[in-house]
């Protein structure tokens, strides 16, 4: 099963509540800026100063969804961990920032067609250049920002995927090289991405994040399964890769171009894979942010319109 406007749903109503939110809190924030001026371009100068850079590492979990679960059943979590960074803007009311991370993951899954017989695990990489929106806006000196700012984030990346399949014999085998489809495939893929999250502040330069968003990739081999159709094993000269492109169990496999083959019998153990969607996976994260400054306390010089509201 599939679910291929969730995602699109979701950041529909994130975008229609971040219009609200800016909406509802413009008056709140009204007169809170800082009295000095702000830069009006992104320069490595005064980056400190102004406070424009945050960097955060992130733990987590992974979890696979493609052509071997279905539904809850796709909820296998596998640990991930990442690194970033985030520039903030003077764009969009001081909402905007640009982010990269950087993300070692795991994903698995056995498969939901139990006659079918598939499985796959591998270890994977991403790298994903985003937009970060606050719906509350940035504040020149750090210390003002709410003590709780969500976001929502849209990008696009590469991820690096080598499925691994289990063989009878119990070990793990290389996927990509046996062609279990007949199929080439790379070994990296494109990716575009959408999320929320959430910031807590903790201290001056210290805040928390947890965030969740899904990763929607250009392949369908993640798992190495895409083909409808088994490939017939006389087909191939390896024998390992015959087996591994038919594990399945407890029927016997009738091709659905053969003579007499009957669609309502067709049930998810007599095809491999489904070649109209792609795969993807989702990212679940926590973790620590830590924004460079070179200020940490006021500085007053008898003027008490800095604290002004």
């Amino acid at each position: 099963m599939r679910f291929p406007n969730l995602s699109i749903l979701f950041l529909i109503f994130s975008l229609v509540f971040a219009v609200t939110s800016n909406a509802q809190t413009r008056r709140l924030y009204k007169g809170q800026n800082h009295r000095g001026t702000s830069p009006r371009n992104i320069s490595l100068k005064g980056i400190s100063k102004n406070e424009l850079i945050s960097v955060f590492a992130t733990t987590g979990y992974a979890t696979y969804y493609g052509d071997l679960c279905n539904g809850i059943d796709c909820f296998k979590f596998r640990p991930q961990f990442g690194i970033g960074g985030l520039l903030r803007t003077n764009y969009l009311g001081k909402r905007l920032n640009i982010r990269a991370d950087v993300r070692y993951f795991r994903l698995y899954s056995d498969d939901f067609y139990k006659y079918r017989n598939l499985n796959f695990r591998s270890s994977n990489w991403e790298f994903v250049v985003s937009g970060q929106f606050d719906f509350f806006p940035y504040e020149k000196m750090m210390r003002r920002r709410p003590k709780i700012n969500p976001y929502i984030y849209a990008g696009i990346g590469l991820m690096t995927y080598n499925p691994y399949g289990k063989a009878a014999d119990g070990t793990w085998k290389q996927l990509r090289p046996l062609e279990t489809e007949h199929t080439k495939y790379g070994s990296v893929a494109f990716l575009y991405t959408a999320g929320f999250g959430l910031k807590f502040k903790y201290s001056y330069r210290w805040s928390f994040m947890a965030e969740g968003g899904y990763r929607y990739t250009m392949t369908d081999h993640i798992d190495d399964v895409s083909a409808a159709n088994y490939a017939d094993a006389s087909s191939f000269t390896n024998q390992q890769a015959a087996q591994m492109s038919n594990k399945s169990t407890n029927f016997q496999y009738v091709n659905p171009s053969s003579p007499g083959y009957n669609p309502l019998y067709n049930t998810p153990k007599d095809y491999r894979g489904n070649p109209k969607n792609n795969d993807g996976y989702f990212i679940f994260s926590v973790g620590v942010v830590y924004h460079f400054t070179k200020n940490n306390k006021p500085k007053f010089h008898n003027d008490k319109t800095l604290l002004r509201k």
